[in-house]
């Protein structure tokens, strides 16, 4: 009997109730969605996997191979179906999941998602960036540049200088431009939430406007004063607008979890 390899699955998790899956993007961690999933425990599963990409065994590195590698978590761990979110690339990851596997999600919440167009991170990067490059980079991100640290540049420009890891970076960030998802987005019947930074540059106002005009049950919410990451920058108003909306769409998402329509 052949064995099974494969990713390890790792991620953290707040609360009971209705299961809210929540994706980090390309550079993100599962760390990054601490204060959702504290906010959020008081009234669901709030859980918040590591996407494997800089994981050797996931030997794809296509935006479709990690939707499985969640669907495979959500086996793992029995359950049956989600509201799935995530930021930037982990949207599109959720996108991608509720596109295929229409069964396993019940909700879609994107912020930042990247699948339709994104300034990359990767695009014109040096031979060698230097921590100058990846700290202006990274600021690029927020509207309120103090919150890039120090510690947070050097930790970004270690992936992105060691050879092993760029490669993963270069191989997704190519993977996820190619990857459009725009033709099928009028597939996506489940209620969806769209949480946008006002001032994102790396996914513009324009890209939010356009996942709410095909995605037929979807709902916009802009931040102010926020960039591409609105659960750092505004993890407070964030979770506030994602709590809410979860207790608003409760009945259209249990009747897409049963099968049936709103």
């Amino acid at each position: 009997m052949n064995a099974k390899t494969g990713p390890q699955f790792r991620w953290l998790e707040r609360g009971d109730g209705e299961a809210v899956v929540l994706l980090h993007g390309l550079m993100g961690e599962m760390d990054h969605w601490e204060p959702s999933l504290e906010a959020l425990s008081e009234t669901c599963r709030a859980i918040a996997p590591s996407l494997p990409i800089f994981d050797p065994a996931l030997s794809e590195t296509s935006v479709p191979e990690l939707a499985r590698h969640i669907a495979r978590l959500l086996d793992a761990i029995d359950i049956p179906h989600a509201v799935v979110g995530g930021n930037s690339l982990g949207g599109h990851v959720a996108v991608e999941l509720a596109l295929r596997r229409p069964d396993r999600v019940s909700g879609l919440i994107l912020t930042g998602s990247s699948g339709l167009f994104e300034r990359g991170f990767t695009r014109n990067v040096p031979h060698t960036p230097t921590a100058e490059y990846v700290r202006e980079k990274m600021q690029e991100i927020f509207y309120d540049p103090t919150l890039v640290t120090p510690e947070w540049v050097q930790a970004v420009a270690r992936l992105v200088t060691t050879r092993s890891t760029a490669l993963r970076v270069l191989q997704f960030a190519r993977a996820a431009r190619r990857h459009n998802v725009e033709a099928e987005l009028s597939r996506i019947s489940v209620p969806t939430l769209l949480v946008w930074g006002k001032e994102d540059r790396i996914t513009p106002a324009d890209v939010a406007e356009r996942f709410h005009a095909l995605i037929p049950d979807s709902e916009l919410v802009y931040l102010t004063n926020c960039g591409h990451a609105p659960m750092l920058e505004r993890p407070e108003a964030f979770t506030e607008i994602v709590d809410e909306w979860l207790r608003e769409t409760a009945p259209a998402r249990a009747a897409a979890a049963a099968g049936g329509r709103p």
